[in-house]
């Protein structure tokens, strides 16, 4: 008994992941982390084509690194704005050229301005979501989303494909999870426009708002998809602001989304599903997690571990902090800064953090625009975990 004693005594004076550990441990630990971090400048825009937005970074089947941004003109949206790709293959050291990526559609008409969303690899196939739109003033009645299939290695792309029913309009996808059953599970935010809105009001030019967010569930590797969820954020039937949620799994099957949510606090929201994604609620909740109005994303590390990476900040989109909790986003012992503040000051932003987890759950591997003309590369020491 006394030998039992004495080891749990020792495991919990080493481990700073105890529920009994000091909080002085866990600021040891986001030191220790700190100092094993890495940043490269992958891409830095020169005016008046500086843009970068919307950055995403995924692993190739052929072990290279694609990163994917908005580029084009200084500001979004803009008929000048196009995707912009380069790659690494050396694990984000250096990277490539950035060029334009092509869609299959042409830079002109009602597809001339071109965003990236999101990019899953799977083995046998590269689904790359993106969206058009016309010009900067027509927005709301040109824009439209689509999916490209590729090789894994994203080398070769077939023709664009336009998202189904509702979601071919007005609706943005977002960073997607691979559930434990197989299952492909992407985040949506769709809007619609000031009343009436139906199927046949997409080509007339109204205001853009009520986001509705939900998820897309496929059981077959991307062939075919279901939709799910119609989640708001307020009763207002005229509120506008740019969703853009993002999702984990917990050990129980329950699918967590936290929600930027402009204008409603300086929080983000949340919304679960208990069914893996099945139903949702008609409305998000309030959290206490600071937010100034920017894209937060979550990462499951494993159980009920997730990482979050978001500004923890209720007025300005600086720092960019890692957020790490271990009970199934209930409380966040972890806290650490990656980012303090922009290349550009204390004014700049640091936004649109996008990413994914090393295979051996050590590295959080990060892109994010500085301040619309950076696009920064940072591999983010994650703690032993429990």
């Amino acid at each position: 008994m006394r030998a039992s004693l004495l080891a749990l005594a020792l495991l919990l004076l080493v481990s700073p992941f105890s529920a009994f550990a000091p909080a002085a441990d866990w600021d040891a630990q986001t030191r220790a982390d700190a100092r094993q971090d890495r940043i490269v400048l992958a891409y830095d825009g020169v005016k008046p084509d500086s843009m970068v937005c919307d950055t995403t970074i995924r692993e190739l089947a052929d072990g290279t690194w694609m990163l994917l941004i908005l580029a084009g003109d200084s500001r979004e949206p803009s008929p000048k704005n196009y995707v912009g790709m380069a790659r690494s293959a050396d694990r984000g050291r250096t990277w490539s050229k950035l060029e334009p990526f092509d869609t299959g559609l042409p830079r002109a008409g009602d597809t001339v301005g071109q965003g990236p969303t999101e990019l899953i690899v799977r083995k046998t196939e590269a689904l790359l979501f993106f969206a058009t739109h016309g010009d900067t003033y027509s927005w709301a009645k040109r824009w439209k989303s689509w999916l490209l299939r590729g090789t894994p290695d994203g080398k070769t792309w077939g023709p664009p494909e336009r998202l189904p029913g509702r979601l071919g309009h007005n609706c943005f996808i977002r960073s997607h999870i691979v559930a434990r059953d197989g299952r492909l599970i992407v985040p949506f935010q769709h809007y619609l426009r000031s009343p009436p809105d139906d199927a046949g009001s997409y080509d007339e030019d109204r205001r853009l708002c009520d986001p509705r967010n939900g998820v897309l569930i496929s059981r077959d590797d991307g062939k075919t998809w279901s939709e799910h969820g119609n989640i708001r954020l307020t009763d207002d039937p005229l509120y506008f602001g740019w969703a853009e949620p993002s999702i984990v799994e917990l050990s129980d099957g329950a699918i967590k989304m936290v929600i930027r949510a402009d204008r409603l606090g300086g929080v983000l929201y949340a919304a679960e599903s208990r069914d893996g994604g099945r139903t949702w609620p008609e409305k998000a909740f309030r959290t206490d997690i600071p937010n100034p109005g920017s894209k937060a994303t979550l990462y499951s590390l494993g159980g009920d571990a997730v990482a979050l990476v978001h500004n923890p900040n209720p007025k300005h989109r600086s720092p960019l902090a890692l957020w790490i909790s271990f009970d199934g986003m209930q409380t966040w012992p972890y806290r650490r800064t990656l980012v303090a503040e922009s290349v550009d000051g204390p004014k700049g932003n640091l936004n649109y953090p996008e990413g994914f987890v090393s295979k051996d759950k050590q590295w959080l591997h990060l892109v994010f625009d500085n301040n619309r003309h950076q696009a920064v590369y940072m591999a983010a020491k994650l703690p032993p975990l429990p």
